[in-house]
C-alpha cells in the first residue's frame, strides 16, 4: 500500500509532462490551420482595384436600362462590373441573390427572398451607376455578391442586418386521402443545378428540367416544373401569391407539376396591371390556383411563419469620386 502512494505522485507527474508535451506539439499545427483558414478566406474573395460610384439619371427604368447598362442582376460585360440600378436592387443582388458569389435562385433570387426594411425613400429611388475593375480575374457573381458588399459598406456606409420575423403566409398541406402529385421520374430529364446561372445546355438528346415557369395562354396562366421538391413548389407558389408558402406536407421526393388556372386577387403577382393584357380568347377561364392546388391533393391555409428580412440600419448618399 505505501509503495502504490509513492508511486501515484510520479506517476500523475509523468502523465501530466506527457499531456504537456502532446499540447506543446499539436498546438503549432492547430495554429497554422487556423491561419491557412483565415488566409484562403481572404484569398476567395477579390477586391475591386478601382471602383466608379455615381448618380444617374441616365440609365434606363427598373427592368431595363439604357446603353445596354443593366437593371441589377449579372451584367454583360466581360471582367469587369458594369452596373445601373437602385441601392434597393444592389443590396438584393448583394446580400440575397449572388450572397456567396454564386447564383442563388433557391431563394427566388431578388428580395422576394429576404424583404428590404429600413432606410430612406432613396434607397428604392435613386439609381446609380457603378464601374468597377477587379484586381484580378472574378466572376460576375462574385463581383455582384460578396465583392459589391463592399463597395456598399464602404462608399454608401451601409449597415446591414438580418432579421427573421412571424408573418402573415399560407401552410401547404397535404389533404385527406391519397395524393394525386406526380412524381419524377428518373432520367425523363437532367435535374437543373439551381447555383449555376445561366444553366449550362443540355447534352445533344437530353433536355433540362424545367425549374419552374409560369406561362400565359389565353386568359389562364400555367405553371411547370419537373423534378421539384415541395418545399421548393412552396417557395415558387408564394412568389404568385405574394406570401411566404410554408411546406408542411410531410411529404419526400421529387415531383412533376403542371397546374392551369385563372389569375385572380389572391395571386397579385399575376395580374400586375404594367403587365401586357392577356389575349381574348374563347378558352374558358380555368380554376383558381387554390383549387388548382386542390386537385392535387394538397391545399394552402392561411398560417403565420418565420419570414427572414434585411434590415438597413444606417445608409448615406456616397461621396463624389
Amino acid at each position: 500500500m505505501s509503495h502504490r502512494k509513492v508511486l501515484e505522485p510520479h506517476l500523475a507527474r509523468k502523465l501530466a509532462l506527457a499531456a504537456l508535451a502532446v499540447a506543446m506539439l499539436n498546438a503549432p499545427p492547430i495554429q497554422a490551420q487556423a491561419q491557412a483558414q483565415a488566409s484562403a478566406q481572404s484569398v476567395a474573395t477579390p477586391k475591386f482595384e478601382v471602383a466608379s460610384v455615381k448618380p444617374s439619371k441616365d440609365c434606363g427604368a427598373s427592368g431595363g436600362s439604357a446603353g445596354g447598362e443593366k437593371s441589377g442582376g449579372v451584367s454583360p460585360s466581360p471582367g469587369r462590373l458594369h452596373v445601373c440600378a437602385t441601392l434597393h436592387d444592389l443590396i438584393g443582388d448583394a446580400y440575397v441573390a449572388y450572397a456567396d458569389g454564386r447564383t442563388n435562385r433557391t431563394r427566388q433570387a431578388r428580395l422576394s427572398g429576404a424583404p428590404l426594411s429600413g432606410g430612406p425613400a432613396w434607397v428604392g429611388s435613386d439609381r446609380y451607376l457603378i464601374d468597377a475593375k477587379p484586381e484580378r480575374a472574378a466572376s460576375q457573381e462574385m463581383m455582384h455578391g460578396p465583392m459589391m458588399q463592399a463597395i456598399l459598406e464602404e462608399r454608401f456606409h451601409l449597415k446591414i442586418r438580418r432579421e427573421t420575423r412571424e408573418v402573415p403566409g399560407y401552410a401547404l398541406t397535404a389533404a385527406k386521402g391519397a395524393n394525386r402529385l406526380q412524381r419524377f421520374q428518373e432520367g425523363s430529364c437532367l435535374l437543373v443545378d439551381l447555383t449555376q446561372f445561366p444553366t449550362p445546355p443540355a447534352p445533344p438528346g437530353q433536355k433540362n428540367c424545367l425549374n419552374g415557369v409560369f406561362a400565359g395562354t389565353g386568359q389562364n396562366r400555367i405553371f411547370q416544373a419537373q423534378g421539384i421538391s415541395l418545399d421548393r413548389f412552396s417557395s415558387l407558389i408564394g412568389w404568385a401569391v405574394d406570401r411566404p408558402v410554408f411546406d408542411k406536407t410531410g411529404i419526400p421526393g421529387l415531383f412533376d407539376f403542371h397546374l392551369e388556372f385563372a389569375p385572380d386577387e389572391a395571386t397579385p403577382t399575376l395580374t400586375d396591371p404594367t403587365l401586357p393584357p392577356a389575349q381574348p380568347s374563347d378558352e374558358p377561364a380555368g380554376p383558381s390556383l387554390f383549387a388548382a392546388i386542390q386537385e392535387l391533393g394538397l391545399k394552402l391555409e392561411p398560417a403565420r411563419g418565420p419570414k427572414e428580412f434585411l434590415v438597413i440600419d444606417h445608409v448615406e448618399r456616397p461621396s463624389a469620386n
